[in-house]
């Protein structure tokens, strides 16, 4: 490896050192019993809207005589 090929190496390195860093400072915090309640709610609907969707894909199913 060239010298100029070598430096251009470790520079990514440490750009991407740096990413991984800043990453670690931001990161996200545990969520609050409001946030945490919020996302069971989420999760509850979408499994919900989930179940109510195959339901009506299995009639139409049933309807178009594919079951």
């Amino acid at each position: 490896m060239t010298d100029r090929r070598l430096i251009l190496a470790l520079g990514r390195l440490e750009r991407a050192l740096a990413r991984v860093e800043a990453g670690i400072e931001t990161a996200p915090q545990p969520m609050t019993h409001d946030e945490s309640e919020a996302l069971f709610r989420l999760a509850e609907r979408h499994r919900t809207l989930r179940e109510t969707t195959e339901s009506a894909i299995e009639r139409i199913d049933r309807l178009l005589g594919m079951d």
